[in-house]
């Protein structure tokens, strides 16, 4: 077998084992997950759980819309989606609320039928005593850092690209090898585990605790 081969084999084995012991961890099993980027699902579906947020599959690319949703969450997941016509190939919609319009961009969905759907089924799952929100925050400025954290969920993360956490809920993708918009792929120990998991995901789900992923060398 070529060594590349083996590679792929050994890091598809160490993926199933960690996902199994992920899941195995895992005591908090019914929080919906609000993200900005289609990170959600991702989590959700390595843990191998059910979607309990209408943010899969979608992002909220304004920084600041996002967290204007997250400030009134219970008033933008009760507004009709409005779709309306860009120049992307796939549904986006706006949330035009008190505190301002929210865009959503339905990246992963080919209709704005399955879109509209999919967003109204999970809306309907939101679990309101168990809010977790996980933000992609890359390109984010430390005052954007800042608003986040004041955000009035308790359980919370950004990943940023700073080199020292300046706040209690951020998290630094500070590994060398790490590149912005890789956050989804595979690379620590060997391809094992998706750069996102730099963070203990688990513990972090669990406890709302932010500390680093021991396997994450």
């Amino acid at each position: 077998m070529p060594t590349s081969a083996r590679k792929s084999t050994l890091s598809k084995s160490l993926q199933h084992l960690l996902r199994m012991l992920n899941r195995l961890r895992l005591h908090n099993r019914n929080f919906s997950l609000i993200t900005n980027t289609c990170i959600g699902g991702i989590v959700y579906h390595d843990l191998g759980l059910r979607f309990l947020s209408p943010t899969i599959n979608c992002g909220i690319r304004d920084h600041a819309e996002f967290f204007t949703f997250c400030i009134h969450l219970r008033h933008y997941l009760s507004l009709p989606l409005d779709f309306i016509t860009t120049q992307w190939s796939y549904p986006v919609a706006t949330l035009h609320g008190d505190y301002g319009d929210v865009t959503v961009y339905f990246s992963h969905y080919k209709t704005r039928e399955q879109a509209a759907d999919r967003w109204e089924e999970r809306k309907g799952r939101v679990n309101w005593d168990n809010i977790v929100v996980l933000m992609d925050g890359d390109n984010c400025t430390p005052d954007q850092v800042a608003a986040f954290a004041a955000l009035p969920q308790s359980h919370k993360v950004i990943f940023t690209m700073s080199q020292r956490a300046s706040c209690a809920c951020e998290f630094p993708l500070n590994h060398p090898d790490y590149k912005p918009t890789e956050l989804l792929e595979y690379g620590p120990l060997h391809g094992a585990l998706r750069w996102y998991e730099l963070l203990d995901v688990v513990q972090f789900l669990n406890s709302g605790r932010i500390r680093r992923n021991p396997l994450a060398k």
